[in-house]
């Protein structure tokens, strides 16, 4: 089964809609739901900044700071 969501204003009876080639033949249910001017107009793209914190360890991050270079010496240390 595939859901595909597409959000746009609607302007007339008729649509338009590209994105329902692959469906051409096909059983399909159609469900269209009314929703607000803010949701329409969200950016659907939004940061994911921040979004891994809650796996940090906060006990490794001095460490990491200096990882590389630990590592590096100590693989070329005895060379």
């Amino acid at each position: 089964m595939s859901i595909i969501k597409i959000k746009r204003k609607v302007k007339s009876s008729i649509l338009k809609i590209r994105e329902l080639e692959k469906f051409k033949g096909k059983n399909v249910e159609i469900t269209i739901i009314e929703c607000g001017e803010d949701k329409l107009n969200k950016n659907e793209t939004s940061s994911l900044a921040g979004g891994l914190k809650s796996y940090g360890n906060l006990q490794l991050i001095e460490k990491e700071k200096n990882a590389w270079g630990i590592a590096v010496r100590e693989k070329y240390e005895n060379s």
